[in-house]
């Protein structure tokens, strides 16, 4: 009748940061490069890296929005085990509580058939031993219903752990990737943000890149 107790973890939280709001808040950038218009060639390449983080960003949004729905399906899960868990783990001291109980009755029960010599006393003893068997009866009914709830129990715990462990795992994963593409945010900023280039090398790129070259 041991406890089972469902392993927890803190949920870190995760950073978001899209490339437009970084640039948006740093032109410094422009001023250290001077007002130099960018090649077809240099601009390709910022344009590219932009499209790159843009869909990043967006990848590990969508991933934070799983994640969160993900979270709170969990805790629901683990409010509604633990209840599961106390109630098993209440059943548990209860049963105990009635074989301690039955045990000194036992002993009592010996005591009083030692002592039995008329009819009367024997018949009493026999009354009271009957009660026991009873109870007995009861109680190993009891006892096996309690083994198979628990084990019930006990597989709930543990696929949930199992969920939790994948959880964490996948939850790593976004965090990994946080700090790459706050990296190329910073290199998108540093190497393009605000300089000047030509509209028809931008159309010229832009028709490319919806080509998918």
């Amino acid at each position: 009748m041991g406890s089972h107790i469902v392993k927890t973890h803190f949920l870190r939280a995760t950073l978001f940061v899209s490339s437009a709001l970084v640039l948006a808040a740093n032109p410094v950038a422009a001023q250290t490069r001077g007002d130099k218009i960018m090649t077809i060639s240099e601009l390709r390449a910022c344009m590219k890296l932009k499209q790159t983080n843009d869909a990043t960003a967006a990848e590990i949004l969508q991933a934070q929005q799983g994640f969160t729905r993900d979270k709170d399906a969990i805790k629901a899960e683990q409010a509604e085990v633990k209840k599961l868990t106390d109630d098993i783990r209440a059943r548990g001291t209860t049963l105990r509580a009635e074989r301690d109980s039955m045990s000194s009755r036992v002993t009592e029960l010996s005591a009083l058939a030692t002592a039995a010599k008329t009819d009367e006393q024997k018949a009493e003893y026999e009354t009271e031993r009957k009660k026991l068997v009873e109870r007995n009866r009861v109680y190993e009914q009891d006892a096996a219903k309690f083994t198979a709830d628990q084990k019930v129990v006990i597989e709930r715990v543990e696929a949930l752990n199992a969920r939790v462990d994948e959880f964490n795992k996948r939850n790593d994963t976004i965090n990994d990737q946080v700090g790459p593409h706050q990296d190329k945010v910073i290199e998108w900023r540093t190497q393009c943000g605000n300089r000047r280039f030509r509209e028809e090398d931008e159309a010229v790129i832009k028709k490319e890149l919806a080509a998918g070259k």
